[in-house]
């Protein structure tokens, strides 16, 4: 069996740094101005939190009026 080879490319060149900070602020937005008016689509995520700090948010949600499918 021979052996097996390997073609590397060249080097790339190096690059000037970028100002991270002047990048975002000037980037174009990948989001169009009709895209950033529409209500955002809702997303359900699923977490694994202690019994108590999910007990702390459903008390919450009921004080604040909001509808809890464990209510009856």
């Amino acid at each position: 069996m021979s052996p097996k080879k390997v073609n590397f490319g060249k080097k790339p060149e190096t690059q000037e740094p970028v100002d991270l900070d002047k990048w975002v602020s000037e980037r174009p937005s990948a989001v169009s101005q009709s895209e950033q008016e529409q209500p955002e689509k809702m997303k359900r995520l699923t977490l694994d939190i202690p019994e108590s700090l999910h007990k702390a948010i459903k008390r919450q949600a009921v004080d604040a009026g909001g509808a809890s499918r464990f209510q009856k």
